[in-house]
């Protein structure tokens, strides 16, 4: 402030002395001719000019504007720094504040971090002593599960080989029974050919003349009667697995024949079976076709099958046959009469037998057994049902039978070579051997058939395909020496297990777990796996148990 003022004074003090100095430099006035009086008066004259007083007061007015000027200048200067230094002071007080309280929230953070280190390491050694307490019970209990595990697998065994002796029992006592009647058969028949020829003997010796000395009769050799006329059902010596083996694939020729022949006999224009027999064979296979998982569908199918076919060759008049050579499982002696068969429904069963393993063979991609065991109620419905059964008691389910001896003969425990064309026959791989994956889909398929028409019982009335057979089966094929197993084995077991482990459990229980077991890990362990394709057929086997366990909640 001083410096400015000083400033302004040095500023009005020199305008004043340039206009003294303008005033009093100029020419005229400094000529000599003008000194004297004359000088004098002059300078007077100036020195009371209204100008020169007017520029006096203009430079007084001007420096006191400076001076103002000047001085507001510094008021707000002062101003300014006053409130600036007031600033400075309230951000050092606020920095002070905001410094003191990070300090705070410094020592609070550090006491958090410590209190939940603290706490962290606690629930970590908690954890720990949890985890060192959970594996000391999760071992106790594996190690109770292995004992229990052992027990039970000791127990099933026992009742495995208990339900294996039962079976051969009562297939030796029914064997022992089918013999006794049969002996007692022979017997009887025999005991009528003695009487008979001791009566001829005696008539003839009467008519004679008496002879001279007493001669003794020689006996007559008795002679088995090879005619009668019963009509009950009776039990033959039940075959071994060959002989019955050769009995259907018979049986399968005789239907192939039959079949053949009947056809080209309707077929010809104007038969009156034509056109029956066209729509039934079309009928059974649009309806098989259409099976899916619903039962209303099966029920439907079966309905449609029953009264446009079954029901029509029933009811329509036409050719008969004696049924007795299409009879294999049930040995009966049925007069003429009651032999007689309708031809027309006889081919229905065996194109009906045809179009149920072509179905079940397409179904065999698919992983779910639903459709199969569809097929399965609607097959075993229609054998069941006594209108169409021979003399309203005997199933025609040897046809099915005869089928499947000849699709898939290791159901029954047939053993092949693939080295000779008998051999081929004898696994069903004949008319597949350059298709594998046809022949696998077939076989798989035909697995899980059986399985669905044998796994099975009915509230009213009894199944016309013993469960028991199922059972046979898988025991057939596990049993198979390691040298004869081949793809087609094993594609079968799969199909017989995949889907139907549930139910065998619950039909067979314990007993049931050890077939299982055996099926699954012994018997493709001993598979030749450098046999081509046996290696990954035994593999789809071996994962039966996870399926089992994940899908079925079924620990093997």
């Amino acid at each position: 402030m001083p410096a400015r003022s000083g400033a302004s004074s040095s500023s009005m003090n020199t305008s004043t002395s340039f206009t003294s100095s303008w005033l009093n430099g100029s020419p005229s006035r400094q000529s000599p001719q003008r000194n004297g009086m004359r000088s004098s008066r002059g300078s007077l004259i100036l020195n009371e000019s209204p100008s020169r007083q007017m520029q006096l007061e203009f430079n007084m007015l001007l420096s006191r504007s400076d001076r103002d000027f000047h001085d507001k200048l510094d008021q707000a200067a002062a101003e300014r720094a006053r409130i600036a230094d007031e600033q400075l002071a309230k951000a050092a007080q606020e920095h002070l504040r905001v410094q003191e309280g990070a300090k705070l929230e410094i020592q609070r953070i550090i006491l958090e971090q410590e209190q939940e280190n603290q706490r962290r390491e606690e629930a970590q050694r908690r954890e720990v002593e949890k985890l060192r307490i959970e594996k000391a019970k999760q071992e106790a209990e594996a190690q109770r599960q292995r004992l229990d595990a052992k027990r039970k697998e000791e127990e099933i065994a026992r009742q495995a080989a208990e339900h294996q002796r039962q079976l051969q029992e009562a297939d030796a006592r029914a064997k022992a029974q089918q013999q006794q009647a049969a002996q007692r058969q022979k017997e009887e028949a025999d005991r009528k050919a003695k009487e008979a020829a001791a009566a001829q003997e005696k008539a003839r010796i009467q008519a004679q003349p008496p002879p001279t000395a007493p001669v003794p009769a020689k006996p007559v050799p008795a002679v088995p009667s090879t005619t009668t006329t019963s009509t009950t059902a009776t039990s033959a010596p039940a075959p071994d697995a060959e002989e019955l083996h050769r009995k259907y694939m018979e049986l399968h020729a005789r239907m192939k024949k039959f079949r053949t022949e009947f056809y080209d006999q309707v077929k010809q224009k104007d038969h009156p079976l034509k056109a029956p027999v066209g729509d039934a064979r079309r009928t059974i296979r649009l309806n098989l076709g259409q099976t899916n998982g619903a039962r209303s569908t099966t029920t439907h199918a079966i309905n449609q099958i029953r009264e446009k076919c079954f029901d029509i060759a029933v009811s329509t008049p036409g050719p008969v046959i004696d049924i007795r050579p299409y009879l294999v499982s049930r040995q009966v002696q049925l007069s003429d009469a009651e032999a007689r068969y309708p031809a027309f429904l006889l081919y229905l069963w065996i194109c009906f037998g045809k179009s149920v393993i072509a179905q079940w063979k397409s179904e065999a991609a698919n992983q779910d057994s639903v459709v199969p065991q569809e097929i399965g109620l609607l097959t075993s419905s229609l054998y069941a049902d006594k209108r169409y059964m021979c003399n309203g008691t005997i199933p025609m389910v040897d046809l099915m039978l005869a089928k499947l001896h000849r699709k898939c003969p290791m159901l029954f425990g047939i053993r092949g070579n693939t080295t000779t064309t008998q051999g081929l026959v004898r696994l069903g791989l004949d008319k597949y051997r350059d298709d594998e994956n046809e022949y696998a889909q077939l076989m798989t398929g035909i697995g899980a058939g059986f399985a669905s028409i044998t796994l099975r019982q009915f509230a009213r009335t009894t199944p016309v395909f013993d469960m028991a057979e199922y059972w046979r089966a898988v025991v057939n094929i596990i049993n198979t020496p390691a040298s004869e197993i081949y793809p087609g084995h094993l594609f079968a077991l799969q199909g017989l297990l995949r889907e139907f482990a549930p139910k065998f459990i619950t039909y067979y229980g314990a007993p049931a777990r050890a077939i299982l077991k055996r099926a699954t890990k012994t018997f493709p362990d001993r598979a030749p796996k450098g046999r081509p394709g046996v290696a990954a057929a035994a593999e789809l086997i071996k994962v039966l148990p996870d399926t089992w366990k994940q899908k079925n909640k079924i620990v093997i």
